[in-house]
């Protein structure tokens, strides 16, 4: 680097690599969580982010390095910033529509690595070129030992932008301020790098554009608020109040202000306490409260428990969908089920996570732990979405609790959703029936829907879900959207 000093060329270079490395791993976190609305938080996303990722870094290592020791350095490192920081402003536009087309044509696994490319590639690469240069610029007046100083600079930016976005910028400040933050990091290191400082400047008022992408996504709803676990939107009509969390096509929990059925599945709880021997009823993902808001007007005498993952959830469920009479925790489902000693007559499982059911939800070890939080005469009920080859995700998922219950049974709550129903003791299917005669007024519509669809699964040939071999982020995906 011709210009300055050496003590202006050490910090304009060091801090060139610790904000390439804090860019990279801020928009790698933003990415996972911009895409999450299209196509969840699966295996199969966070598998294409991170090799789109390392698949760039390596071509952009090997252009840095080409360029480092060259009098192209410094143009070089200039453009990779520039372009980095132009990257990170835009996406908050165009990665939503990008993102959204790639998973209307090429579906969920497919779609995810298009999609990841298309947000992450450019920065990937330009951002990959600065710890190399940065590196040959430093040999030139030092040693291997002052690559490695810039190396270890850049490391610490990665460190700390990954912290950063994941627990600061994404819960406190929101998905599109993260992007204006990590807009400025690189700009900033623009300012002192020879003939970057007009640039820098343009680029950083580009930053507010990025914040204002939050303002667009926030229109039409009631709530909008981001969360270290999601996305919380709220729709409200005169009729009717939403709760959709992460993607505004899936509804977490409707409520009908007049105190009407929502014609979903939700109305299928209310008829859950017949099924067993008393009216404790957990219910594993709270959401808005809209099951519990139908068991406790058909059983006013019912014990309900909700346990839900985000605190800013619960909030939102007591602010706008009238939570009341309802216990809750905020804690994880699974530890909750594998460390409580409280017993329920009744536990209801409805775990979706945007799109898929989380892994570690849907296991045998999961069903067990359940099991243990059953009393006699208890019943587990699941929901499962399953538009398409709904037996690919409710064979396993039946023959997986079967690990746990003696008999499985199946409802079909409609328009995709299913019912699973598992009992603590052997049941016939007519044991049921003659239950479900027998509810309050206000759960019979209920009671009738269950009994109409109710069968005994055949668990036979199907896989059983472990902690350590689960393939369900696949089946869920391929339940919603098929082949």
């Amino acid at each position: 680097m011709p210009e300055g000093t050496n003590q202006a060329r050490f910090l304009a270079l060091h801090l060139a690599a610790f904000a390439g490395g804090w860019t990279l791993m801020m928009l790698e976190i933003l990415g996972g969580r911009l895409m999450a609305p299209h196509f969840g938080y699966s295996v199969y996303q966070w598998g294409a982010i991170i090799g789109v990722v390392m698949g760039f870094m390596a071509a952009g290592y090997w252009q840095g390095g080409r360029l480092g020791d060259g009098p192209r350095a410094v143009p070089a490192l200039r453009g990779a910033l520039l372009a980095a920081a132009l990257s990170a402003a835009l996406t908050p536009w165009l990665g939503r529509p990008l993102l959204a087309g790639a998973a209307f044509e090429f579906g969920p696994v497919d779609g995810s690595l298009f999609g990841a490319a298309a947000i992450l590639a450019v920065p990937s690469f330009a951002l990959a070129m600065v710890s190399p240069i940065c590196a040959g610029l430093s040999a030139r007046s030092g040693t291997a030992a002052a690559a490695g100083r810039v190396y270890a600079v850049g490391t610490l930016g990665s460190i700390g932008g990954t912290f950063f976005a994941s627990f600061y910028a994404i819960p406190e400040l929101g998905l599109s301020a993260g992007y204006a933050i990590a807009t400025l990091v690189p700009a900033l290191a623009l300012l002192l790098v020879p003939g970057g400082r007009p640039r820098g400047v343009a680029v950083a008022l580009l930053a507010p554009l990025a914040w204002a992408a939050a303002l667009w996504e926030g229109q039409g709803f009631a709530v909008y608020r981001e969360t270290p676990h999601n996305t919380i939107m709220v729709r409200e009509t005169a009729e009717e109040i939403t709760l959709h969390l992460n993607t505004p096509w899936i509804t977490q929990s409707r409520i009908r202000k007049d105190g009407s059925a929502t014609g979903l599945y939700y109305d299928l709880f209310a008829a859950a306490p017949a099924l067993a021997e008393g009216r404790r009823v957990l219910v594993l993902g709270l959401a808005g409260g809209a099951i519990t808001r139908g068991i406790r007007a058909a059983w006013p005498d019912s014990d309900l428990l909700g346990v839900e993952l985000d605190a800013e959830v619960v909030e939102v469920a007591r602010e706008r969908f009238g939570l009341e009479g309802v216990r809750v925790e905020v804690a994880d489902a699974r530890r909750h089920v594998e460390t409580s000693s409280e017993l329920h007559d009744v536990i209801i499982v409805d775990l979706y996570s945007t799109a898929a059911i989380p892994f570690f939800t849907a296991t045998a070890e999961f069903f067990q732990a359940v099991e243990r939080r059953l009393a006699p005469g208890g019943v587990l009920m699941m929901n499962v979405v399953a538009l398409e080859e709904r037996d690919r995700l409710l064979g396993p998922l039946a023959a997986t609790q079967a690990t746990a219950f003696p008999t499985v049974f199946a409802a079909d709550a409609r328009i995709g959703n299913h019912i699973l129903i598992a009992t603590k003791e052997p049941r016939e299917a007519e044991d049921l029936r003659r239950r479900l005669e027998s509810v309050p007024p206000a759960a019979a519509e209920a009671a009738a829907r269950l009994a109409a669809t109710l069968e005994r699964m055949d668990t036979a040939g199907f896989p059983v879900l472990t902690d350590d071999h689960s393939d369900i982020d696949l089946r869920s995906l391929a339940a919603l959207y098929g082949e």
